[in-house]
């Protein structure tokens, strides 16, 4: 009996050695487990400390780079506005000189433009009310020919004279075709220039002449609508042919100082002939020239001396009757131009 019991002990005994081993074993490797995931934990907080080190280190180098362009692009714009003063105060320069040199001759300029009255004859407007109608005189007398350069879409003042039967030679490069015909019409698509060009669409007044062969006529009308390029025209024109003309009409633009030497321009086409009739041309307006006003563009009427008989004019430009409100229809009548006292505005 007791021997039994020493065996049932013994059993109970291996069993319980054997539950401890294997609970020992599950101890260890539930500790390795933690181990390893400490490790783990630790690894991976390693790796986001090198990533975000790394990353620290990216951004101070963007930054500093981002410091140097900025700081490129600050002196790149501190050169430029440098250059630009540069620029601005040479311009002043010029501009300052360009205005001393205008005023300088600006009252002998205006004076040339004073008109004077023809004795005995009476002007006239031939044309519309408006843009595109001129002043003359009545006196028609041995007129035969006119040329017309600059033509667009308004020929009233030409319609006029072919009712006087006068034949007009008419030159627009910058048109297909007349608005209307007329059998005094003479119509080319040609542009009028003050210099032989290599262009066949372009031709001096000279050659056209030459062409029409009008060489020994004389007691023409003249009518230069040209956008500024009348006075390259007058430039190169010789003094002889102005002679062919007993009228020369048309407007005269003002749009650049220097651009052309309109006072020795004007000079040379008054050796021939006198202003009877002028006013600013009211589609141009007033524009400022360094400073000065100006009629952008005048309309001008010349008579040849020859023959002609003058005196004061006396009349305040722009004369009613004669000189119409400008193509905008604006409420202001015409611009005031009084060439005794110069032009007051």
């Amino acid at each position: 009996m007791n021997s039994n019991m020493v065996l049932i002990s013994e059993g109970e005994q291996t069993i319980f050695k054997g539950s401890f081993f294997t609970f020992k074993n599950k101890i260890k490797k539930i500790f390795f487990f933690i181990i390893k995931i400490i490790i783990f934990f630790v690894f991976i907080s390693i790796c986001c400390l090198i990533l975000k080190l790394k990353l620290n280190i990216d951004h101070i180098n963007n930054l500093s780079y981002l410091n140097k362009y900025l700081n490129q692009k600050i002196i790149d714009q501190l050169n430029f506005i440098e250059i630009k003063l540069q620029i601005l105060e040479e311009n002043q320069r010029i501009l300052s000189n360009n205005r001393k040199i205008f005023t300088k001759y600006n009252n002998e300029f205006y004076y040339l433009m004073n008109s004077m009255d023809v004795l005995g004859y009476k002007k006239i407007r031939i044309g519309k009310k408006a843009d595109g109608g001129y002043i003359i005189l009545d006196d028609f007398r041995n007129i035969k020919i006119a040329y017309s350069f600059g033509i667009d879409s308004e020929i009233s003042f030409e319609k006029e004279l072919a009712d006087r039967n006068i034949d007009i030679f008419m030159y627009d490069h910058t048109i297909n075709k007349l608005p209307f015909e007329n059998s005094k019409f003479h119509w080319k698509k040609i542009g009028l220039s003050g210099q032989n060009i290599n262009d066949s669409n372009m031709k001096t007044l000279s050659e056209l002449i030459n062409e029409n062969r009008h060489l020994e006529e004389d007691n023409m009308i003249l009518k230069i609508d040209i956008e500024s390029y009348e006075w390259e025209v007058f430039q190169y024109l010789n003094t002889s042919i102005f002679r062919q003309f007993k009228y020369i009409i048309g407007e005269f633009h003002i749009s650049e100082i220097n651009k052309y030497d309109y006072y020795n321009i004007l000079k040379k086409i008054l050796i021939t002939h006198q202003i009877f009739h002028i006013h600013c041309n009211n589609c141009g307006g007033i524009i400022q020239l360094n400073g000065l006003k100006i009629c952008s563009a005048f309309e001008i009427s010349f008579i040849q001396k020859e023959g002609y008989n003058f005196t004061k004019d006396t009349n305040v430009y722009p004369i009613e009757g004669l000189d119409y409100k400008n193509c905008q229809e604006q409420e202001d009548y015409s611009y005031i131009i009084n060439l005794f006292n110069k032009y007051e505005y």
